[in-house]
C-alpha cells in the first residue's frame, strides 16, 4: 500500500516520493490511492488557507489556497482541461480533435476554460463559511482524483498510438472499488450523511462528463482524465456551497 501511495503522489504532484522507474502494472495499481492524494493536496491548501485567515486575509486566502493546489500539481490537470477544451470545442472531426489536443500551444477555448474554472472555484470557495471552506478544500480534490480513476477504469483509451495515459488502462474494477471506498469514507468523515449525497453527485457528474467526452473522441486520453477531475472538483465545491445554503451542511 505504501509503495502504491508514494507512486500516486509522485505521479499526480511535484512531490518526488517515488524515485525509481515504475513498472506499468505498478502505475495502474497506484490509481487506487488517487483520492488519498487529493486529500493530501487538500490538507495542504486548507492549512495554508487557515493560516492566511488568521493573518487577516479573506478572498486572498481563498485565492492562494487554490494557487497552492495548482502549484503542488504542477498545473497538470488544468493543462489537460485546456487541451481538452481546445479539442472538443474546435468543431473538427475526431482525429483532428485528438491532434489539436496533442499540440502544446493553448487556444482560445483553452484559455476561456481555464479562466472560467478558476473563477467558479474561487467564487464558490469564497461563499463558504470557515468550517465548510476547510471541508471543501479537503473533499473537492479527493472527488476530482476519484473521477480520474472512474475515467480510467470505465472507458477505453482514445489514441491508437498510446501515450502516458494508456499505461493506466491496466487498472481495473478492484482499483476503482478501493478508490471509491477511500472517497466515500472521506466524504462521510468530513460531511456526515450529506457526504453520501456529495459522493453520489460527484459520481453522476463524472459519468456525464466522461460520456460526453467519449461520444466526441471515442475514448479518453490523459488530457481528458485531468479535465474530468477539474470539472468534478469544481462541481464538488458547488454542491457543498448549495448544501450550506440549504442548511444541510
Amino acid at each position: 500500500m505504501l509503495t502504491g501511495f508514494r507512486l500516486a503522489v509522485s505521479f499526480l504532484t511535484i512531490i518526488p516520493l517515488y524515485k525509481k522507474m515504475a513498472k506499468n502494472q505498478e502505475l495502474a495499481r497506484s490509481v487506487s490511492y488517487y483520492p488519498l492524494v487529493g486529500l493530501l493536496l487538500g490538507a495542504a491548501a486548507a492549512g495554508l488557507c487557515v493560516l492566511l485567515q488568521r493573518l487577516g486575509l479573506t478572498l486572498g486566502a481563498d485565492a492562494l489556497a487554490l494557487a497552492a493546489l495548482i502549484f503542488l500539481t504542477g498545473g497538470l490537470h488544468l493543462d489537460g482541461l485546456m487541451d481538452t477544451a481546445d479539442g472538443l470545442l474546435s468543431g473538427r472531426d475526431r482525429s483532428k480533435k485528438l491532434e489539436i489536443m496533442k499540440d502544446s500551444r493553448v487556444g482560445a477555448m483553452g484559455v476561456i476554460a481555464f479562466g472560467t474554472m478558476l473563477l467558479l472555484k474561487l467564487s464558490f470557495l469564497y461563499e463558504l463559511n470557515s468550517s465548510l471552506k476547510i471541508t471543501a478544500l479537503l473533499l473537492a480534490p479527493a472527488a476530482g482524483r476519484w473521477a480520474m480513476v472512474y475515467s480510467i477504469v470505465r472507458h477505453p483509451y482514445a489514441r491508437a498510438s498510446g501515450g502516458l495515459g494508456a499505461v493506466l488502462q491496466g487498472a481495473g474494477y478492484a482499483q476503482l472499488a478501493l478508490a471509491s471506498m477511500f472517497f466515500a469514507a472521506a466524504a462521510f468523515w468530513l460531511a456526515g450523511w450529506p457526504g453520501v449525497l456529495i459522493t453520489v453527485t460527484a459520481a453522476l457528474t463524472a459519468g456525464v462528463c466522461t460520456a460526453l467526452i467519449v461520444k466526441s473522441l471515442g475514448g479518453m486520453t490523459g488530457d481528458t482524465y485531468g479535465a474530468t477531475g477539474e470539472m468534478v472538483e469544481t462541481w464538488t465545491f458547488l454542491i457543498i456551497l448549495l448544501g450550506q445554503q440549504a442548511g444541510l451542511l
